[in-house]
């Protein structure tokens, strides 16, 4: 597996794994009086913002590196690949109606 590949899913998890441990810690603090409920719902909104902004990088990233991998195997785009799609229609039509006439 391509070693920026696998750094990106190693990201991936541990956001995950870190946030869900987070709130289990801010869970028990309120349990045990340590933190107000308030305190631990703000902290909480806090953490997934910042989870959810990490995702959002780790989504960029992802994209990007799929888009460099398809640029490196010099893959046409869908655009690309449409466009000639529709050539090659033209052309066929075209060509049929020249047997046609002759």
């Amino acid at each position: 597996m391509d070693e920026r590949l696998k750094n990106l899913l190693y990201i991936g998890v541990g956001l995950a794994s870190t946030s869900a441990k987070a709130k289990q810690l801010i869970e028990k603090m309120n349990v045990e009086g340590r933190l107000t409920e308030e305190e631990g719902k703000r902290i909480i909104d806090e953490l997934f913002q910042s989870g959810k902004n990490s995702a959002d990088e780790v989504k960029e990233q992802v994209r990007q590196y799929f888009a460099e991998t398809l640029s490196e195997l010099q893959t046409p785009s869908q655009k690309a690949f449409n466009d000639l799609e529709k050539r090659v229609a033209q052309l066929e039509a075209r060509l049929n109606s020249k047997k046609n006439e002759v």
